[in-house]
C-alpha cells in the first residue's frame, strides 16, 4: 500500500475513533499503529493525543542488544521466548515487544508476516 494512501486512511480512521469517547485502543491496535508509524506513515498531532505509544516492556536484555547492534542474538532470544508455541498462542504483551523489537531493528519482512499470522484482517 502506498504510504500516503496509508496516512491518508490512518488518519480518517482516526479521526473517527476520535469522536467514539468509548473506544479503547486495544494492544493489537497500537502493534497495528506502531507498525505503520516505523513504515513511515504520519499522524497528525491532534491524532495522536489519543493513543499512547512506546509501551511496550521490552526485556532489559534485548534492549541492551538492540543498543549495541546485535541482531543475530536479538532473533535467536525472540526464537527462544516464542519456542514451540503457536505465535497465535502468545500474548498480546509479549507479541507487542516482540513487534516494537522488529520495528526498532528496521526487520519489516519478519514483523509482517507475524502481524498477518495474530491479527485478525478486519472489513
Amino acid at each position: 500500500m502506498d504510504i500516503l494512501k496509508a496516512e491518508k486512511e490512518l488518519n480518517k480512521m482516526l479521526k473517527k475513533i476520535k469522536k467514539n469517547q468509548k473506544y479503547y485502543f486495544s494492544t493489537k491496535d497500537l502493534i497495528v499503529i506502531e507498525a505503520l508509524l516505523s513504515d513511515g506513515v504520519e499522524i497528525s498531532e491532534k491524532n495522536k493525543e489519543h493513543f499512547e505509544l512506546d509501551s511496550a516492556n521490552i526485556p532489559t536484555d534485548i534492549q541492551v542488544m538492540i543498543n549495541d547492534g546485535e541482531i543475530a542474538m536479538i532473533l535467536l532470544r525472540l526464537v527462544e521466548i516464542i519456542g514451540e508455541d503457536n505465535l497465535k498462542d502468545l500474548g498480546t504483551e509479549s507479541l507487542y515487544f516482540i513487534i516494537s523489537t522488529l520495528n526498532k531493528l528496521g526487520i519489516d519482512k519478519i514483523r509482517n508476516d507475524i502481524i498477518l499470522k495474530t491479527i485478525p484482517l478486519k472489513a
